[in-house]
């Protein structure tokens, strides 16, 4: 090859930089990157051996000391306190072989659901997949007026059955009761029904209803109806049948087995199907009886069967008892697991009645009452379906009611287990979902844990029925002590969900002017960030307990989390008030206490932890914002009926002002009153130093040091959260305002065609060299030179070269070693002999008008380079058409601002033209930053020219589409770009756009708020996961303090990115909108691609180390590159002519440094 004088400057150049070219962060030899690697490692010791210690710390908390209060009498029942089970015989089972397998299985079973007690939603989420049919209490009529009256549909319990009822819609029928009221007045009842006008009232009201709501259909509970009424019932029944017929809808009728209106032909025909209650009710009798003897059954059974065809019958079999108490003239109605509890904890052991066949139980109560209790177990039950099958054709079976049932029935009842012996259905008695209660109080003692009974039955083989059954082990639920009623005219006044930083201080506020104590239940990770209001409750003399430290249903949480909810907030609250609490509070705990096992179930820790744990006997509902007034009326109203004396508030976890305003007014009235406000404590009978013991030990002082660090990590956390939000929408608006006030590109003058030399330098691209190539050499511009520099390729890129284009003048082919792509382009300079130079890369094609578009701009002497438009062309993959999209919607974006305040950090290797005297005066590409095209823009700028962005000029380039290239490529441009940014930082204090805007922009967002980037995901991730699990857990749960500006926050932040995209294709004409569909994938996948190459390029800098340059794995060009190439006119590369070796440029004034070798 030719070779010429090397130019002057760039000898000069090198000569004076010769010891100041070493690249960026670079520190060979030097001990930095050992320093900082074992600083780093040091410091991540630091922090795990602090982080597992104080987790461990919290995970290990002892139990908390004992204040003696039931060892002490305080207000404890006459119960036991172990929290072991009963003591078991040896397990004893009847064999199965002596046992004949049972097969009997209604062909439907309905169930009943009685609209009290409003805790029965939780047994029928369990039992709803067992029913056919469900026939829940909802309605009543009123006599004699005929109104329909429902049941409190608005209550929180109606809506949650009415929830689990539309899940299982349309397969459950659904049948819902109405009970004919007439204060038990028979008269009136009769009267009623014979007036045409009420029944015409009542059948309109019914079949609107109906309708309104989809029921399948209505039953009518006729247990007040006298016979004298059977007529006008019938009549009533015909006229609903009539009017539901044409819908579809059925009637019904409800009535107890010893009664007659199934006897009466008119009023059985009047329904579709007849519920006969198959036990009996002892009202207001004192003396104790069975309720279904076997005998009376059998009979009754037999009678209705022959009155009321099968497929019509439903008969209801009991499930429930009756305890006749001493002390009380009538019986009470009790569960099975509530029978099983008493007889277990005072010794009373249910037997079978040899007569009746009905299980009974007798004991004598703590208190000295005698008990006797007759009820209806699945004993009971299977011998009832063995009489109901032996009276014909097997009718459907209702469980009346179908809460708290012994589990046994619903085996018998599972078609699952047809052909197994009643020993093994019955054997296992688990009532562990069932809690049940002795005592009075706000306080609540877990004294038994559960315990799966164990029974033997005895089935005579003769008849099939079970003749007796014997408890190996007594069946045990959850049993609590209610205790700590205090002294008459004691009140406590509680405070849940806070501290808060608004309302907690203003409660305070009004205590301090009243000089009124309460109790603050806190939420640990509220306190962490309100540290001085803890202090301010225990100074101002108030109590502290813990409610857990982010508000879970601790039932729903598991082990170990439940554990460290309980400890963190603890040893927070002794770290900083100096002591230790007793006093623990349930977060969406019943004001009643836990009602399932599940819900009772965390009691095991807080009892092995040593909390007392306090209830809640009024309870009103301020969350809901009611006014202050209403807030106190209904605690007055529960005071005056005997609640209970123990008020929660709510001083956190929302708008709290009606609660600010309550608490005065609620001191001032119960005040007037005769009421007295006292501690928890006090309620107790208790010292404050028994319930908050002063916190002794070394670990207080660790706790407090770890807790202040974690606040300041929380509250910077959340000032990096709302400055990298603010900052990245200020960005946006900024880059938005500025590509819209660049100026007016001039229009191509045709009679300005200066020479152009385009510079190509190549290192193993023969896939690719050729084309681009071709690609030049196919542009409209009339006055053109190529110059290719292969770099020392190791494949066939030069011989390629020289086969395509080795007898083309107007291409010059060199070949050096391999010293990169700076050397590669200087040594290119000393051979260019036009005032204007294109470079692309080897892997670039670009547009015909690329080059006239981009050289158009030079007739301003100002300016000195002009960026083109880069767009990938293998856009047939999810990557590379994510790179796409960040092209247009980032880099080409930031060009457009840029140019605005002339202050374009990078002129694109893949397409850029250069003035070559500004070129030489900025010093020639340079080997200090893997980003020689950023080093020398902004050189070039800083030397005094102006670089504009040619968003026309358009070149095609290849993205790489695996994973590993493009984390590659990414942390070269984001190193490169790092180094120039450093090199550069005297550009700051220049005053200008570059330094002042350009470069405090690459060091804030492509670096530190790239990095900060995952965090604020982070932060509204956790908050929607917060959110969700509150509505979860409770549908009225207020929002979290500032959770609501954080979803908005992050929501802008979005939006801003989503117009951001839409604007940048509103300049990019022509492109793929369907681009945009990948907006929310680029932000959840991609830049967290961008923030690890961050993080890596943070690494290299600071141990002043370098990374090996690799090339970038790429594709060919896909179908919707080809439809790019096609809208910019781009060549295809094989229309390249095939040349063989031979002339090359014309002989230059220029020779090639002294350096790399160059041969031909």
């Amino acid at each position: 090859m030719q070779q010429g004088p090397m130019l002057p400057a760039v000898r000069h150049a090198r000569g004076r930089r010769a010891k100041k070219d070493a690249p960026i962060f670079y520190a060979p030899g030097s001990r930095r990157g050992t320093i900082v690697k074992v600083v780093a490692a040091l410091v991540l010791a630091f922090f795990v051996l602090w982080f597992g210690a104080f987790g461990l710390s919290l995970y290990l908390l002892g139990k908390l000391p004992s204040p003696g209060i039931l060892r002490d009498g305080a207000g404890a029942p006459h119960a036991t306190e172990t929290l072991s089970p009963q003591p078991a015989a040896a397990t004893r089972t009847a064999p199965a072989a002596a046992q004949p397998p049972i097969a009997i299985k209604p062909p439907q079973v309905f169930g009943y659901l009685p609209y009290w007690p409003e805790w029965n939603d939780l047994s029928l989420q369990k039992t709803l997949p067992e029913l056919n049919g469900l026939m829940p209490e909802w309605y009543r009529v009123d006599l004699p007026e005929g109104n329909l009256v429902p049941l409190g549909f608005s209550a929180p319990h109606q809506q949650r059955i009415a929830e689990l009822v539309a899940r299982r819609r349309p397969t459950l029928t659904l049948l819902p009761v109405v009970e004919l009221s007439a204060d038990n007045d028979p008269g009136k009842t009769a009267a009623a029904l014979a007036s045409p006008e009420i029944s015409t009232r009542i059948a309109e009201a019914l079949a609107r209803e109906v309708q309104t709501q989809g029921y399948d259909g209505i039953c009518l509970d006729a247990a007040a109806v006298p016979e004298t009424a059977y007529r006008d019932l019938g009549r009533l029944l015909a006229t609903l049948k009539q009017s539901f017929a044409a819908a579809g809808r059925r009637t019904c009728l409800v009535s107890p087995i010893s009664e007659a209106p199934w006897s009466e032909p008119a009023l059985a025909a009047a329904v579709d199907r007849y519920v006969v209650l198959a036990f009996q009710d002892p009202g207001g009798s004192p003396r104790p009886t069975p309720l279904a003897p076997q005998r009376w059954l059998t009979t009754a059974l037999s009678a209705v069967a022959g009155a009321v065809p099968a497929e019509k019958l439903i008969v209801a079999l009991g499930t429930g008892g009756y305890d006749w108490v001493s002390n009380s003239s009538a019986p009470r109605p009790v569960a099975f697991p509530e029978v099983a509890r008493l007889s277990g904890l005072y010794g009373g052991g249910i037997r079978l009645d040899p007569v009746s066949l009905n299980p009974t139980t007798r004991f004598v109560d703590g208190d000295g009452n005698r008990h006797r209790i007759w009820m209806l177990d699945a004993v009971s039950f299977h011998n009832q379906l063995v009489a109901l099958s032996r009276t014909g054709p097997m009718p459907a079976v209702a469980v009346w009611p179908s809460t708290d049932v012994d589990p046994g029935i619903w085996r018998l009842l599972d078609r699952d287990t047809g052909g197994q012996s009643v020993q093994s259905l019955l054997g296992e008695v688990p009532i562990s979902d069932y809690v049940g209660y002795d005592g009075k109080g706000a306080f609540h003692k877990l004294v038994r844990a559960p315990e799966t009974g164990i029974r033997d039955v005895v089935v005579d083989p003769s008849t099939g029925l079970v003749i007796a059954e014997d408890y190996v082990r007594a069946a045990e639920p959850f049993t609590v002590l209610r205790y700590g009623t205090g002294k008459p005219g004691m009140v406590a006044l509680t405070f849940d969900d806070g501290p808060d930083r608004v309302y907690t201080n203003a409660v305070l506020d009004e205590l301090a002017a009243r000089k009124a104590p309460a109790t603050f239940f806190v939420i640990g990770k509220e306190a962490l960030d309100n540290p001085d209001i803890i202090r301010r409750i225990v100074d101002d003399g108030h109590e502290i307990g813990v409610h857990t430290f982010s508000h879970p249903a601790l039932e729903n949480a598991s082990g170990w989390r439940a554990r460290m909810e309980l400890n963190a907030t603890e040893r927070l609250i002794a770290s900083l008030t100096g002591r230790q609490t007793l006093l623990f509070r349930s977060p969406y705990g019943r004001s009643e206490g836990p009602l399932t096992g599940t819900e009772a179930g965390p009691m095991r820790l807080l009892d092995q932890q040593g909390y007392i744990v306090a209830g809640a006997d009024i309870v009103p509902p301020d969350w809901r914002r009611i006014p202050a007034d209403e807030i106190v009326a209904s605690v007055l109203r529960e005071l005056k009926a005997g609640t209970g004396n123990v008020i929660v508030l709510h001083d956190g976890g929302g708008d709290r002002t009606a609660t600010v305003e309550a608490t005065a007014l609620l001191v001032d009235t119960l005040r007037a009153e005769g009421y007295r406000f006292v501690t928890l404590a006090d309620m107790l009978g208790l010292p404050a130093e028994k319930v908050m013991p002063p916190a002794e030990g070394p670990g207080t002082t660790f706790d407090a040091v770890s807790f202040t660090s974690l606040s300041y990590l929380s509250l910077a956390i959340n000032v990096l959260f709302w400055v990298s939000v603010v900052a990245g929408v200020a960005r946006v608006l900024f880059v938005t305002v500025a590509s819209h006030l660049r100026r007016r590109h001039p229009l191509r003058d045709p009679d300005y065609t200066p020479p152009v030399t385009v510079l190509i330098p190549a290192y193993c691209e023969e896939d690719t060299i050729v084309g681009t190539v071709a690609s030049v050499l196919v542009s409209d511009y009339p006055n053109l030179r190529v110059i290719v520099v292969d770099d020392g390729s190791t494949d066939k890129t030069c011989s390629r070269l020289v086969e395509e284009y080795g007898d083309d003048p107007r291409v010059r082919i060199m070949r050096q070693s391999n010293h990169g792509k700076h050397a590669a382009l200087n040594h290119a300079y000393t051979y260019v002999e036009t005032d204007i130079v294109v470079a692309i890369d080897a892997d670039t094609t670009i547009a015909p008008d690329a080059i006239g578009k981009l050289v158009r701009h030079f007739r301003d002497p100002a300016v000195g380079a002009v960026a083109g438009n880069v767009k990938v062309s293998n856009r047939d993959r999810l990557l590379t058409r994510l790179q796409a999209l960040e092209y247009i919607t980032a880099q080409n974006m930031d060009r457009r601002a840029a140019e605005r305040i002339n202050g374009m950090l990078v002129v694109p290797g893949a397409i850029g033209a250069w003035r070559c005297k500004a070129v030489e005066e900025a010093g020639y590409y340079s080997r200090q930053t893997f980003a020689e095209d950023a080093d020398l823009t902004v050189s070039v700028i800083r030397a005094g020219y102006k670089v504009v962005y040619e968003e026309e000029a358009i070149a095609l380039t290849k993205a790489p589409t695996g994973l590993d290239r493009f984390l590659h490529q990414r942390l070269r441009w984001l190193f490169g770009m790092m180094q120039t940014g450093w090199k550069h930082r005297g550009a700051v204090i220049e005053m200008k756009g570059l330094g002042l805007v350009s470069i405090t922009d690459l060091l804030l967002f492509g670096v530190v708020m790239t990095a900060l980037a995952p965090l604020v995901d982070i932060i509204f991730l956790t908050t929607l996961i917060d959110r969700a699990i509150a509505l979860y857990l409770d549908p009225t749960a207020p929002w979290s303090e500032g959770s609501p500006y954080v979803v908005a926050a992050y929501g802008a932040f979005v939006l801003s990115d989503l117009a951001f995209g839409l604007m940048a294709f509103r300049f990019e004409k022509g492109e793929d909108k369907r681009l945009l569909l990948l907006l929310p994938l680029q932000r959840l996948f991609y830049r967290q691609l961008l923030c690890l190459s961050t993080y890596r390029a943070i690494a290299l800098a600071l141990t002043g180390q370098l990374m090996r340059w690799r090339k970038a794995g790429r594709t060919g060009i896909s179908k919707a590159g080809e439809a790019v190439n096609a809208k910019t006119r781009l060549p295809r590369p094989t229309a390249s002519p095939v040349r063989r070796p031979g002339s090359r440029f014309p002989s230059t004034h220029r020779q090639p440094p002294a350096g790399p070798s160059v041969d031909g």
